[in-house]
């Protein structure tokens, strides 16, 4: 194609290049010359420069080292205080992944030790973090991630063929449908088009509809969605209500690329494969299985925060820190020459957590905002986060103190850390010697949050990076798997129970209910939003009973409601974000919260920004251009 020939008018005669390739938006440079390979910086500075694309040169077969005798160098090379775990070869890309506990020891002083194990081996080396805690769970994610390197090298170049596409240009316009998320949480599924393109930003599940019903999914039969014809699917965060019917539509035929960090790539492995363990646990069908995630994960491309990546021929993708889990993102799609700016929040927190930096506003356009309203009625206001921890740990220690045993119900992923990381603070003053039992994925999850510590927040990393002080490696905390393991609980005395799942919808937070709610002493504190129609939602409105299993019991234990955990934004909050925003939309949409929160929200920002705001349903199709 015409960009790959324009890189060849950089390169010099003798970098005897074997070929060049796209790999999503970027170009790869494969050589067989040593001295092109080792000293290729000047040269690729200057393509970078005048095509505005990101460049990488890597070795061919023709160069590198058997990889036997690779692996053995960078082993000679790589100091034991870098804990190095493995070295997976991929020929086909030139690049061995290094896998070690302590990558900073890998790398170097200014990238000294990388550039030592190019020159004594001749390969690309990548280095990825090895998780503080073991994990089968994290080990099976990470073992898709790096399958199948020959599909991978083939797959990424016909999608920059894709994205370079020269189609034809009619009438500018762009219009956004939403197939789910619209006046409700759950289901989180948006269709953006223009004459040229279609992408999906989310498609997940409603977690409080019944299991396989039209409810339960987004829209994916809209008549405006065709699977042959999506572009780009852009997953936000890693909750089932924006992922969990991601690898169905590969099962159903799309064959194109998943945008999404690295965590939420692994974390969307996870909850997915645990879904449909679930669905199986109690005797349903989930619709898709294992092969579908694997097709998922093979066709994932990870850009960083604040990378441009181009999706299509005329949309480029931004990915920003959105505070609300590990690898959320803010989602900015830039549509044509300037032609319009989107940006999808998803679900994030305009304020920092204890594990998370607060949403970044440094967009420098923006027309179009969607934006989430879990939180965004008259009356939603969270507390503040330091009388918010004080609340929770008052009403811990008041129940500890009479002998009862605390039940927090928490998603594995963002709350669960939380709450954690709170706890692990009172450990810290080493007068908190309670246990705290985590069950369910939570365990797994931490593994995976001492793997990418990059995107927590600085007080966590340091934490993470001194191991003896990371708040997921506590003395105090005990991982349950098995009944057995949950009666010895039952039996014990005082503790602290961190359970999924969040709204009580599933999970052995059931068991912890059905076997601890009789009993006066106890507590059960939600931190979380209990979805519209969940166990959590009624029992937090004043139940007294529950049906578990089929038999109903008496819900007894105390129950206490503490706002300020949560992961989302509060209605001012994100009042404030709109208004701190580089660039003030000229349009906003609201989504991602009951109806009235919707309506409310929307009415509040026309008011206040003087700009028009609406809270579509879903299947409206908005023109935003």
């Amino acid at each position: 194609m015409e960009e790959l020939d324009d890189v060849k008018k950089y390169i010099p005669s003798d970098a005897s290049v074997s070929d060049i390739r796209f790999e999503g938006s970027d170009i790869v440079i494969y050589t067989d010359s040593k001295d092109f390979f080792l000293n290729h910086s000047e040269t690729v500075k200057r393509i970078v420069s005048d095509l505005k694309k990101r460049v990488e040169v890597r070795p061919s077969a023709k160069l590198f080292h058997e990889a036997e005798k690779a692996k053995k160098a960078v082993k000679d090379i790589v100091s034991e205080e870098a804990g190095l775990d493995e070295v997976i070869m991929q020929p086909s890309l030139g690049k061995m992944i290094i896998r070690a506990e302590k990558p900073g020891e890998v790398i170097g002083n200014n990238g000294s030790g990388l550039d030592e194990i190019r020159e004594s081996t001749l390969w690309s080396p990548q280095v990825e973090r090895v998780p503080a805690i073991q994990s089968k769970v994290v080990d099976r994610a990470r073992e898709l991630t790096v399958e199948d390197p020959e599909f991978r090298k083939d797959f990424l170049h016909d999608v920059g063929k894709k994205i370079r596409l020269d189609k034809g240009v009619g009438d500018e316009w762009v219009r956004i449908s939403g197939l789910g998320g619209c006046r409700q949480v759950g289901r989180s599924c948006f269709l953006v088009q223009t004459e040229e393109s279609n992408v999906l930003m989310d498609a997940g599940i409603d977690p409080s509809a019944k299991p396989g019903t039209q409810e339960n999914f987004p829209y994916l039969n809209a008549p405006e969605l065709d699977l042959r014809d999506l572009d780009a699917v852009i997953l936000s965060h890693a909750h089932m209500d924006h992922l969990g019917m991601i690898p169905y539509l590969y099962k159903m035929g799309y064959d194109g690329p998943l945008y999404c960090t690295k965590p939420t790539r692994d974390l969307m492995i996870m909850l997915a494969l645990d879904y449909i363990g679930l669905a199986h646990s109690q005797g349903q069908d989930a619709p898709y299985d294992s092969s579908a995630i694997k097709k998922a994960v093979k066709r994932t491309i990870t850009p960083d925060y604040g990378e441009v990546t181009d999706i299509t021929p005329d949309m480029r993708l931004t990915l920003k820190n959105a505070g609300h889990i590990i690898g959320s993102s803010l989602v900015h799609l830039h549509v044509g020459e300037g032609l319009h700016n989107i940006l999808y929040t998803g679900d994030y927190n305009y304020d920092s957590t204890e594990m998370l930096r607060e949403a970044d506003t440094n967009f420098q356009r923006v027309e179009t905002m969607i934006t989430e309203s879990t939180y965004g009625g008259r009356d939603d206001e969270q507390t503040d986060r330091d009388e918010a921890n004080k609340k929770f740990l008052s009403k811990v220690k008041q129940t500890l103190k009479k002998g009862g045993k605390v039940i927090v119900p928490v998603f594995a992923v963002g709350r669960s850390q939380e709450v954690l990381g709170l706890l692990a603070d009172e450990m810290d003053r080493d007068y908190f010697n309670y246990p705290v039992y985590i069950d369910g994925m939570i365990r797994d999850v931490n593994a995976l949050h001492t793997a990418y510590p990059e995107f927590l927040s600085k007080k966590v990393q340091k934490k993470v990076f001194e191991k003896e002080n990371s708040p997921f490696l506590q003395d105090n905390i005990d991982t349950i798997g098995s009944h057995r393991e949950r009666e010895e609980v039952y039996e014990s005395g005082p503790g602290i129970i961190l359970t999924t799942s969040g709204s009580l919808t599933g999970g052995p937070v059931l068991s912890y209910l059905e076997n601890l709610a009789e009993d006066k002493k106890n507590t059960m504190i939600f931190v979380g939003y209990q979805f519209d129609g969940s166990l959590g939602r009624k029992i937090q409105d004043g139940a007294d009973t529950a049906e578990i299993n089929g038999e109903r019991i008496d819900v007894n234990l105390d129950t206490y409601t503490v706002s300020g955990f949560s992961a989302h934004s509060d209605r001012q909050q994100i009042i404030n974000f709109s208004k701190n925003l580089r660039s003030t939309p000229n349009k906003i949409l609201t989504n991602h919260g009951e109806k009235s929160k919707c309506f409310s929200l929307a009415s509040a920002l026309h008011k206040i920004l003087n700009i028009d705001t609406s809270a579509p349903q879903n299947l409206d199709a908005n023109r935003l251009n």
